[in-house]
């Protein structure tokens, strides 16, 4: 049974996302805030890049 690399891509959006919201903030609620929206920024940005590639090897 092969395993998949993509099982590790949610832990390390939202590790990513969290040591990146606590480099510049000290407050808890606002590392979560700023954590939030960078991991739905990231996830968005690669969920594009995945469209687009997935449309280029599709019809070309």
């Amino acid at each position: 049974m092969a395993v998949s690399i993509y099982w590790d891509l949610p832990v390390l959006l939202v590790v990513v996302s969290l040591v990146y919201a606590a480099t510049r903030h000290d407050r808890w609620d606002k590392i979560i805030h700023e954590a939030t929206g960078w991991g739905l920024r990231i996830t968005l940005f690669l969920a594009g890049i995945g469209l687009v590639l997935y449309l280029l090897s599709t019809y070309l």
